[in-house]
C-alpha cells in the first residue's frame, strides 16, 4: 500500500514539474487554459486506466518523466541560444577579446 501510494506522490510531483517548465514557457498557460485544462483531465483519466490497460507497471509515469526533459531541455536550449546569439566576429573583434592584437598588414 505504501509502495501505490510512492509511486502516486512521484506522479504528481512529475505533473507539477510539467506545469511549473509549462508555465515558465508560456506566460499564457494558467489554470484557466485549455492545455492545462487538457493536461489535468489526461492525469485524472491516467489513474484509472492504468491500473486496467497498461501494459508496464509506470509506463504513464515514465512518459510523463520523458515528456518533463524535452521540455526542460527544449527551453534550456532556447536560453543558451539567446544568450549566446550575436552572430560571428570578425578575428580582429576575437583577438581584441582574448587580449591579443594582430599584426599590421603591409599592402
Amino acid at each position: 500500500m505504501a509502495e501505490a501510494a510512492c509511486k502516486g506522490f512521484t506522479a504528481v510531483n512529475t505533473i507539477k514539474t510539467i506545469i511549473a517548465e509549462l508555465k515558465k514557457v508560456d506566460k499564457s498557460f494558467t489554470p484557466a487554459s485549455a492545455q492545462y485544462k487538457f493536461l489535468t483531465e489526461q492525469m485524472r483519466a491516467d489513474q484509472v486506466t492504468t491500473r486496467r490497460y497498461s501494459k508496464a507497471e509506470n509506463e504513464s509515469e515514465s512518459v510523463a518523466k520523458l515528456y518533463l526533459s524535452y521540455i526542460q531541455g527544449t527551453r534550456r536550449l532556447n536560453e543558451l541560444q539567446d544568450r549566446y546569439k550575436g552572430g560571428e566576429k570578425t578575428v580582429e573583434e576575437s583577438a581584441k577579446l582574448v587580449g591579443l592584437k594582430l599584426p599590421e598588414r603591409k599592402y
